[in-house]
């Protein structure tokens, strides 16, 4: 904590004031990282290829820091098991954004939501040595192919027809 309030040019009673534990600072720039992440390229207007593009720059970026990614994961981790905390870091915007979709269903919010969720879960074994990080990549894409079906493309990137 000292060091980010050297770094940051404050002192370390301001640091603790907002950020109480390293857990909370480690998962205030978790929550600060999801919110700031765009589109890696122009979207191509394929739901699943430009949400699984999103994912996987979320993926390799983080893991090219894989002890600040790690430090990351654990502090919301325990974040939430010390508390209520919800650790709700709203990517489904950004991920129904790329897909073009302003108006979400029930549906579309939950699919968001369950892609959220298993980027959490691969970003998670991944920075825990689990998986490497070109497997996480792949294991990205897959997911966003499988969970993203319904919003009406086919594996092979075709348009299904309503």
């Amino acid at each position: 904590m000292q060091d980010v309030a050297d770094q940051s040019a404050v002192s370390i009673t301001t640091v603790y004031r907002y950020y109480p534990t390293k857990h909370h600072l480690f998962a205030a720039l978790l929550e600060h990282y999801t919110r700031a992440v765009r589109a890696p390229h122009a979207v191509t207007g394929r739901a699943a290829a430009d949400v699984a593009e999103l994912m996987v720059g979320i993926c390799r970026s983080m893991l090219a820091r894989p002890l600040l990614a790690r430090a990351m994961i654990a502090s919301v981790n325990a974040r939430r098991a010390e508390s209520s905390t919800t650790g709700d870091f709203n990517l489904r915007e950004n991920i129904l954004s790329v897909a073009a979709i302003t108006e979400p269903s029930p549906q579309d919010a939950q699919i968001a939501l369950l892609v959220e969720q298993c980027a959490y879960g691969i970003l998670s074994w991944a920075v825990m040595g689990a998986t490497t990080p070109a497997q996480a990549e792949c294991d990205m894409r897959r997911a966003c192919e499988l969970l993203l079906a319904p919003w009406g493309e086919t594996p092979e990137g075709g348009v299904r027809s309503a």
